[in-house]
């Protein structure tokens, strides 16, 4: 008699966490080009996205994205590379960006934009939300840069968890410029001709 009394409210709690979880999965996926010169590549799989790929930005939008906007979620990727702090930007090498749009009380639009250092970096650092968010060591492979359990509700879809990734670059080495190996090679040839002179 026990068991039966329990059922009711058992099934009632069930129905609720039905009703208010995510019933779709999505994912984004950012990859930047290693050698830094073909765009952005973005993957989805996000019925009716529009994508925009630059060298250094890529974007994914639904819906309308005119007005005004609320920021749902950012992480910086930072580089331990040998360009890291470039342009005042603390390490800072890349950036997602989460928007939401409203409209009242209705969501019209979403917009996910993931920026790249350029030559004079990211500054300044936009900083992570929500709080709690670290920083991500990038280190060239495809990382997952949402946490477990995220979700967002999209136009036209409703509230679905959300899988962001990215794969960076990772650590950028600066070529020499022609000047400084010009350097090097007449202080590589100077101490030749000194130890030369010496052996004589």
């Amino acid at each position: 008699m026990k068991g039966k009394q329990l059922f009711v409210p058992l099934a009632l709690i069930g129905v609720c966490l039905v009703a208010t979880t995510p019933t779709n999965a999505a994912f984004i996926s950012f990859s930047e080009d290693p050698n830094g010169t073909a765009p952005i590549l973005v993957s989805t799989d996000v019925v009716g996205a529009s994508i925009a790929a630059g060298v250094e930005v890529g974007s994914l939008s639904l819906g309308d994205v005119t007005g005004p906007s609320t920021l749902i979620f950012r992480r910086q990727m930072v580089n331990t590379g040998t360009m890291t702090q470039e342009g005042g930007g603390n390490g800072v090498s890349d950036v997602l960006s989460l928007f939401s749009f409203t409209a009242g009380v209705s969501v019209v639009g979403f917009l996910a934009t993931f920026q790249s250092d350029s030559e004079t970096g990211i500054s300044p650092p936009p900083g992570n939300f929500p709080a709690g968010i670290t920083n991500l060591v990038e280190n060239g492979n495809l990382q997952l840069l949402t946490p477990d359990g995220f979700s967002v509700s999209l136009p036209g879809v409703g509230v679905v968890s959300l899988a962001v990734s990215a794969r960076s670059d990772a650590e950028e080495v600066r070529v020499p410029e022609p000047s400084t190996l010009a350097l090097l090679s007449a202080g590589l040839l100077g101490f030749g001709m000194i130890r030369r002179l010496k052996n004589a």
